[in-house]
């Protein structure tokens, strides 16, 4: 068996061929990963300055699970809000 030639044992590189689909699939998944983040931190905030428990459990959630802790923190957030609506207000006679 002869050994084999030079041109055999030659790496060819070959460019990344990156397909414009998946180009375009890259944009979208990192727009909505974008909005998810953004509104982790939007719930981060607000139940911080809400006094609502756990607000770093809450981002969280929401970058994992998406919907269901947005959803979830939605109705927690409207239960409190009604709760300090319906305490009588402290007024000066």
């Amino acid at each position: 068996m002869a050994p084999p030639a030079a041109s055999d044992l030659l790496v060819t590189v070959v460019p990344l061929a990156v397909d414009l689909a998946t180009v375009r699939s890259l944009v979208y998944y990192g727009a909505i990963y974008g909005v998810v983040l953004a509104v982790a931190v939007w719930i981060y905030r607000d139940a911080r300055d809400r006094g609502i428990g756990y607000p770093a459990v809450w981002a969280v959630a929401t970058l994992v699970l998406t919907i269901v802790p947005v959803l979830a923190y939605l109705y927690v957030r409207g239960q409190r809000t009604r709760e300090h609506a319906t305490e009588p207000a402290d007024r000066d006679p």
